[in-house]
């Protein structure tokens, strides 16, 4: 039987810990990825190992302030935790990416657009992109230069997992 447990360490990262026929596989969700805990922080909070305290401090093993870093969250709170992240991870670098697509698309030939949006699923939560999510404004313009760009951000969605993607959008 497999058991997962997830945690927040540090009051902002989300850490997992898969056990299956007695042993542990422990991940830390970084930039997006679940990745595996190569550092050991699960396991060091869990041992209440403190790695940064000096070698002759009471404190490196045993005390329980590193313990107190870490608490046990359920697998919804975790799921909506790191969607947050992964979506925030997205419009930066949205924002980024269409400073020089804009900056044409306001030289060039462009068209109105109204009410666009993106919306989408998330590990089993719906969500939605509007333009002033990636720096945007309501503007019939800046709407049209969204919906433009919306198989970008789809395609940046289903990398990370995202499913049901519909992008709307209206010429005005």
């Amino acid at each position: 039987m497999k058991k997962i447990t997830y945690y927040l360490v540090c009051k902002r990262t989300v850490a997992k810990r898969k056990q299956c026929e007695g042993f542990y596989n422990d991940y830390i969700f970084k930039d997006g990825k679940w990745l595996p805990d190569n550092e050991h922080i699960i396991m060091d909070h869990l041992a209440e190992y403190a790695p940064s305290e000096p070698e002759d401090s009471p404190y490196r093993i045993g005390g329980t302030g590193i313990l107190m870093e870490m608490e046990e969250i359920s697998g919804q709170d975790a799921v909506e935790i790191t969607n947050r992240q992964s979506i925030s991870i997205l419009k930066d670098l949205w924002k980024k990416k269409i400073k020089k697509e804009k900056e044409e698309w306001d030289k060039g030939s462009k068209w109105p657009a109204k009410l666009v949006k993106t919306r989408f699923m998330l590990n089993g939560i719906e969500y939605t992109i509007w333009p002033s999510d990636i720096g945007l404004s309501d503007d019939p313009w800046d709407q049209g230069f969204m919906e433009s760009i919306q198989s970008e951000i789809k395609a940046d969605l289903k990398e990370f997992g995202a499913t049901d993607i519909f992008n709307y959008g209206f010429l005005d």
